[in-house]
């Protein structure tokens, strides 16, 4: 295989690959490993030493994951240009590697000024009131016998004497939002973007029960005699004593998928018997049954937690929604949905016109009107 995706990568570099070569040579990608994949570039950037080339566009992204100052002029290029676009961007086939001149994107001014998400949410108390959170509180707000303590991003419950009556707050991210919350017993939860999680301020009785919906990543405190339960949008339960686990409920993604980093959870619907997890396993629940996946990529699922996107093997869509959630953005499809298969990491802390430069790179077409992406072929 290393011989013919090498013959199909310098075709496609040359310019003189067919569609078919194309094809073929997004299947040797897909298939390939990082390994691989760098000795392939490897040899071909070799063969290009002593020659002078364009910075590709984009090049300020990836220098950005590399740390290392954007040049804007023409610069003898070094082997890490193509080795980090090869192992950590996007990898549809074209972009960096061709080293094309960059498309005109329509509303560049308009997208400029979408910036990144922040740590942004709102408290929902027991009466109704609702509480603006940002990175910058630092206040403590008292509900009844509750005590809870904002610190910038984070929500801390403080413990309860259970002489109080039990009450539930809510706790919401917008679109473009993250945060973090301790519950009262310790267990701390992560709400990535346009999500929700609903919770007592005492956990007394048999168990400990919140509601969820999007993605939240769970740190349970253990517990033997209470066990945790978390109900996922009313269609599914995940049931721990103590583990690290990670739920993404979405609705536009139809799955409910359940991915287990520590200990061990239970997973079920009413349509399905509950089925257990070990660590490094994921529970996909659709509608008629739930399938496990025994080596989750974790990298990819934690990637939020860790301010990156890790779009390794992502449709469109996928990457589509993930960029309408973070960057509060709708987006809508002119035409045919183009086909592309994405490889890669990228700084959630980016701007929006960066991330979409990346994209344009493998010839996908983008125009902003209002707060509205349109993707068009």
């Amino acid at each position: 295989m290393n011989e013919q995706l090498t013959e199909l990568f310098n075709r496609y570099f040359d310019g003189t690959a067919t569609d078919a070569d194309r094809q073929k040579l997004m299947e040797l990608v897909m298939e390939s490993d990082d390994v691989l994949l760098e000795s392939v570039m490897r040899q071909r950037w070799e063969a290009l030493q002593g020659t002078t080339v364009q910075t590709p566009s984009g090049a300020h992204v990836l220098a950005a994951i590399l740390n290392k100052p954007v040049q804007m002029k023409p610069v003898r290029q070094r082997w890490y240009w193509a080795a980090a676009a090869a192992v950590l961007l996007l990898l549809g086939i074209g972009g960096y590697f061709q080293l094309k001149h960059q498309q005109e994107i329509t509303g560049v001014a308009k997208i400029e000024k979408v910036t990144p998400g922040y740590e942004r949410a709102t408290l929902t108390l027991n009466d109704g009131s609702v509480v603006q959170l940002d990175s910058a509180g630092n206040r403590t707000i008292q509900q009844g016998g509750s005590s809870i303590r904002q610190q910038g991003g984070q929500l801390v419950y403080a413990a309860s004497s259970g002489k109080n009556a039990v009450t539930y707050n809510t706790l919401r991210t917008p679109r473009g939002g993250q945060f973090k919350v301790i519950l009262p017993d310790g267990t701390t939860v992560w709400l990535n973007a346009a999500s929700s999680i609903r919770y007592p301020t005492a956990f007394l009785g048999q168990e400990r029960r919140v509601e969820m919906s999007g993605e939240v990543y769970f740190e349970v405190a253990k517990s033997e005699e209470k066990p945790f339960k978390v109900s996922v949008n009313g269609r599914a339960e995940v049931k721990v004593l103590g583990t690290h686990f990670n739920v993404n409920a979405y609705p536009e993604e139809n799955i409910i998928k359940t991915t287990l980093l520590e200990g061990a959870v239970s997973m079920s619907t009413p349509a399905n018997s509950p089925v257990l997890l070990k660590p490094g396993q994921q529970a996909a629940a659709g509608k008629a049954e739930i399938k496990v996946v025994n080596d989750a990529n974790i990298d990819q699922v934690m990637a939020w937690r860790y301010g990156l996107f890790n779009f390794d093997r992502s449709n469109l869509q996928s990457v589509m929604n993930e960029l309408s959630r973070w960057y509060d953005v709708d987006v809508r499809y002119e035409g045919q949905i183009p086909s592309r298969i994405f490889r890669g990491k990228i700084k959630r802390d980016l701007s929006l016109i960066q991330v979409l430069e990346v994209l344009q790179d493998v010839n996908i077409k983008f125009k902003m009107e209002g707060k509205t992406i349109v993707v068009y072929n």
